[in-house]
């Protein structure tokens, strides 16, 4: 018996020394702290890449997942507790912590590294996409995931039973307009009743006429009133659009203000459709495709870049996503923001098996995604310029006037100094 008891004793004390070492090597581990909004399988796409990079470079990446990121992120940087990195949603936002002194260049201001060098973002983003980062001439951020909200989808088969090719201005997409209302179709179906869609039709329309300065200027700071030129020029193009209602658009005003913007969308692509065309962004793609899984993506339906409607602006690219932006500098939360903003990190994350994202990232081969996300992939990586959605940089009052104006706009058209007037009372009270 106590024969016994010695050899478990040796054994306990052979297992408390085995475990000397394991416990050394865990103290050296390095880790970075990584503050994202992202949740179940959009949190799934992001450990797809970060875990290679653990498992490449042994920093460990201890994530914390949040909706409510931005409030929380002030606390914790009232208190002197920042994360290591976050995902931040909103351009504005990263411009105030940078001002603030939060955050810790990418790339200073003379072009010299900060936490990285700067053919690390030269080499892997358009000027539009890495411009986005920039604040008062330093980098303090990249855009690592994005997605389009200028995507136009349509029917190959309607277009070619037409006999037009896919527009690439605003002339040519107003020419194909007219000759669906020639052949006695309708050519638009838009869900109004969800008034954001409408919002992005004027935000699309408003930066390719004015460019993106002066987009920033209307929604970001307002120092472009929404009673100014730019602003009832803007309408009068979308009225091109909506107006008359009976001719353009499915179910006239009262169909288009009852109706969400899936059932629009499934009034275009149903086997009886109302309408031939629908705006929304490239996420759409995969509704349209669960909706209708007969219909083989690109084949059957397909989308294309919203037209041009000014050649000295071009067609930019409204759209969102997340910044990637330091608050500590040290060497391991370099390496992470070089994967993150290079090629093989992307492309992980591009090609997860579950929250695969569009990559900003231009060396990502669009055939690592399906079909449809490479439309809206490479609507993103080749944008001549990008704007983050319009209503997301504007307070939520402003917004809220900016979608129901525009609903009263799609009912009476002609009312367009009660409409940008009641926007910019509530832009007055808010900025």
């Amino acid at each position: 018996m106590h024969k016994r008891l010695t050899i478990l004793a040796m054994l306990f004390v052979f297992s408390v020394l085995a475990l000397v070492p394991t416990v050394s090597a865990q103290s050296e581990v390095q880790f970075v702290s990584f503050m994202t909004t992202f949740g179940g399988s959009e949190l799934e796409g992001l450990r797809h890449s970060l875990d290679e990079f653990t498992q490449q470079t042994g920093i460990q990446v201890i994530i914390e997942s949040n909706r409510q990121l931005v409030p929380i992120l002030r606390t914790r940087l009232a208190g002197g507790s920042p994360p290591d990195v976050a995902l931040i949603p909103q351009p504005g936002t990263l411009a105030e912590f940078a001002r603030a002194g939060y955050l810790i260049p990418l790339v200073n201001a003379d072009g010299t590294a900060g936490l990285i060098d700067a053919s690390v973002v030269t080499d892997n983003y358009s000027s539009a996409i890495a411009s986005l980062g920039i604040v008062d001439g330093a980098t303090y951020g990249v855009l690592a995931k994005a997605n389009s909200k200028s995507t136009m989808w349509y029917s190959p088969a309607s277009f070619a039973s037409l006999g037009v090719e896919v527009p690439t201005t605003w002339d040519e997409l107003l020419a194909i307009q007219q000759a669906y209302v020639d052949a006695g179709l309708v050519p638009w179906s838009i869900g109004g009743s969800d008034n954001w869609t409408l919002t992005d039709w004027f935000e699309n329309i408003y930066v390719r006429e004015n460019g993106p300065e002066k987009y920033l200027q209307l929604f970001a700071t307002h120092e472009v009133s929404w009673t100014d030129q730019s602003v009832i020029d803007a309408l009068a193009t979308f009225r091109q659009i909506v107006d008359p209602a009976e001719t353009h658009l499915a179910g006239g005003v009262e169909g288009t203000l009852s109706t969400d913007f899936i059932t629009a969308a499934n009034m275009v692509f149903r086997p009886d459709p109302a309408a031939q065309m629908y705006y929304e962004g490239g996420f759409m793609g995969g509704i349209i495709s669960s909706n209708f899984p007969d219909l083989v993506p690109v084949q059957d339906f397909n989308a294309f870049l919203f037209p041009a409607i000014d050649d000295q602006h071009g067609a930019p690219v409204v759209g969102g996503g997340d910044l990637l932006a330091a608050f500590t500098n040290r060497p391991e939360v370099t390496q992470l923001i070089q994967w993150m903003a290079g090629t093989e990190g992307n492309t992980l994350w591009a090609s997860a098996p579950t929250g695969a994202v569009v990559s900003p990232n231009k060396n990502v081969d669009l055939s690592v995604y399906s079909p449809l996300a490479a439309i809206d992939a490479g609507q993103v990586a080749s944008a001549s310029a990008f704007v983050f959605d319009g209503s997301d940089l504007t307070p939520s009052a402003v917004s809220d006037a900016f979608g129901t104006g525009l609903q009263d706009f799609i009912a009476n058209p002609d009312d367009v100094q009660n409409i940008i007037q009641g926007i910019e009372d509530a832009a007055v009270a808010s900025y």
